[in-house]
């Protein structure tokens, strides 16, 4: 069940995460990711440089220049995914020359394989890259094993120097730290996507069951309420009160002060009936300027009394709309329910004695018949 508890908790976690997908945020995410690769690209090129493999020293010190113009353009690029899918680029033919270089033994085709998330999971509206990214790096890393699967094709043959074990650390430790890298970002989306859902879910839940204008129920919503408190009667074999209130001359209102002003009226009305009702009653907008409350187990007594509050509370509110002041007053019928009653049969007895509180001189409770 989908409580208020775990929709507020939704609502924190987004929150969270549209923080972090703030420009600024966005902007040390890529920072952070060029800057590694550049730090990366630095070591491989003291390595290379160590192992004598010259043309990948010279590779790299592209691949540094290049890192190092990144970090420059993501400051100021308007579009940073350009510069994410350059970055990709630049790793799959760097791990397609360093494999011709020095063969399949330091792996360095695992980044081919390493990136295929990382291309899924950033935020592009382009729904084919990502894809093209998948195909080219897989048909790369199949050619790249099938052809140095041995050492005939590579320049420089490493395989049987200290240098291919430490290029192959190097690559597993981080192919691992893509990896995680990929499945926290997974993660944490995911999780986004599912709680934006479940608030979506909840909030169309709630605009199905409010009325828009009072914040109250609306008479959909309120009739499965009142089942669900009739059944409750039936099982505890408590009582319940149900009022219908009407606010007097309303349609005065509207064509005195207007639509918009009527519409003030018709919020502040809500606002005193559900700040005037106990936690476990509930008031709904039932229709125009009529509105439903019912309080569970509760007698008679003790609903007129709240009712008469509610028609006191409203009847002292004081409207003002420029230099003129105004007060409304309702009508309110109420009455009480029994575990044997039939619901509408108890609307009805309140809906008729609302009508005659209005023959009666309006401003009152009725609740005798």
């Amino acid at each position: 069940m989908y409580t208020r508890e775990k929709y507020e908790k939704d609502l924190q976690f987004i929150e969270k995460i549209e923080h972090l997908k703030s420009n600024r945020i966005e902007f040390i995410a890529y920072f952070f990711v060029l800057a590694s690769c550049l730090a990366a690209h630095i070591l491989y090129m003291i390595l290379f440089a160590k192992a004598g493999v010259k043309n990948m020293v010279i590779f790299n010190i592209f691949s540094v220049s290049f890192y190092i113009i990144s970090l420059f353009l993501i400051g100021k690029a308007k579009n940073k995914l350009n510069v994410a899918y350059a970055a990709l680029a630049e790793i799959i033919i760097h791990a397609s020359v360093a494999t011709a270089c020095v063969g399949w033994i330091p792996d360095f085709g695992m980044f081919l394989l390493m990136i295929i998330p990382i291309a899924f999971l950033m935020p592009n509206k382009n729904k084919k890259a990502p894809f093209v990214v998948m195909f080219v790096s897989i048909l790369l890393y199949g050619a790249l094993k099938y052809l140095y699967r041995d050492t005939s094709f590579t320049v420089y043959n490493i395989d049987n120097t200290a240098y291919a074990t430490v290029f192959y650390i190097i690559n597993i430790f981080i192919g691992s730290f893509v990896l995680v890298y990929s499945t926290t970002i997974y993660t944490f989306m995911n999780r986004y996507t599912e709680s934006m859902l479940r608030v979506q879910n909840e909030q169309l839940k709630i605009m199905a069951s409010v009325d828009p204008l009072t914040k109250l129920s609306n008479r959909r919503a309120m009739s499965k309420s009142l089942t669900e408190i009739c059944e409750n009667s039936r099982n505890t074999g408590r009582h319940y009160v149900i009022g219908i209130g009407d606010i007097d001359n309303f349609k005065n209102v509207n064509d005195t002060y207007g639509h918009d002003f009527g519409d003030c009226v018709l919020s502040t009305v809500a606002d005193v009936i559900a700040d005037t009702l106990p936690q476990n009653g509930c008031a709904a907008r039932w229709g125009g300027e009529e509105f439903l409350f019912v309080i569970p187990d509760e007698v008679l007594e003790n609903g007129l009394a709240l009712s008469d509050r509610i028609i006191r509370s409203i009847s002292e509110h004081r409207f003002t709309k420029g230099e003129t002041a105004f007060f409304v007053t309702m009508t309110i019928g109420i009455c009480e329910g029994a575990p044997e009653d039939i619901i509408d049969k108890v609307i009805s007895h309140a809906d008729k004695r609302l009508y005659k509180g209005k023959r009666n001189g309006k401003n009152h409770t009725e609740y005798t018949d």
